[in-house]
């Protein structure tokens, strides 16, 4: 993750049930956006516990290399329990917005649903571009509106009920739709950029399968849901109960992913 959103313990460990499964959902369509081929190196920025750096070190095989790279210590620690025996592996704590890889070292670089929590998004874009090898693809993935995120959704609601001292940024706030997403790759300076948007309908057993991991502090979200008093985790249960229109039974969260490549 970029600087201003750091992952803590127990945040890092509740991230993949909060938002695991759908994380290896978009992993295809990502990795799809830069055609990884055998013997290829990789940066994975914003990587969290390593679920895309995982299919990436399958494609580019034995004779191919994937750096994983976040901010957080603590997801880079989880991220290496997953992948630490693969050979063509390597781990660094790393600011996506101020990486510290040299110009032209990777063919190509991926971020899966990492840009939304940069401070700097175009920022962040630019390093991407500038550790890319000429002709390599950064590609990356975004909730296109966080009324259609899988956990950011929740935000709005602990918002209204207390609000912040400043106003929000990141993935409450992120406009991650195509037309944006275009621009920013173009400001950056990269070119042959391309987008699209896909929809998906991700089934919990229940409301409670959905929310625990919020209130076990998994994430960002879990960790500022934890932080508020008694009376508001109650009311902002409630809210997000009435808000996925939980009957008791089964619960399908629909969320709205936006990809988007470009070139060097």
């Amino acid at each position: 993750m970029a600087h201003g959103v750091q992952f803590e313990q127990r945040a890092a460990m509740g991230y993949d049930q909060a938002v695991g499964t759908m994380t290896t959902l978009l992993v295809p369509t990502l990795l799809a956006e830069t055609g990884l081929q055998p013997g290829q190196s990789i940066l994975d920025v914003a990587a969290g516990t390593g679920i895309a750096a995982q299919a990436a070190i399958d494609l580019v095989g034995p004779t191919g290399h994937v750096t994983v790279s976040d901010i957080s210590p603590a997801m880079v620690a989880l991220a290496r329990d997953r992948l630490g025996e693969r050979r063509n592996v390597t781990f660094a704590v790393e600011d996506a917005q101020s990486l510290r890889f040299a110009d032209a070292s990777f063919d190509h670089v991926i971020c899966n649903m990492g840009v939304m929590y940069m401070p700097d998004p175009a920022g962040g874009l630019a390093e991407m571009r500038r550790v890319l090898r000429p002709g390599g693809r950064a590609a990356m993935s975004v909730n296109t509106a966080p009324a259609t995120a899988l956990v950011s959704r929740i935000l709005p609601i602990i918002d209204r009920l207390s609000p912040p001292a400043t106003a929000r940024s990141g993935p409450n706030s992120f406009d991650g739709g195509e037309p944006h997403m275009r621009a920013l790759l173009v400001a950056a300076g990269f070119h042959d950029v391309r987008t699209a948007t896909g929809q998906w309908r991700l089934p919990f057993a229940s409301f409670d399968a959905y929310f625990g991991a919020i209130e076990q502090g998994a994430g960002n979200v879990g960790q500022e849901y934890l932080a508020l008093p008694e009376a508001i985790r109650h009311a902002v249960r409630e809210e997000t109960r009435a808000l996925v229109s939980d009957t008791g039974g089964p619960v399908e969260i629909e969320i709205t992913i936006t990809f988007a490549s470009g070139e060097r």
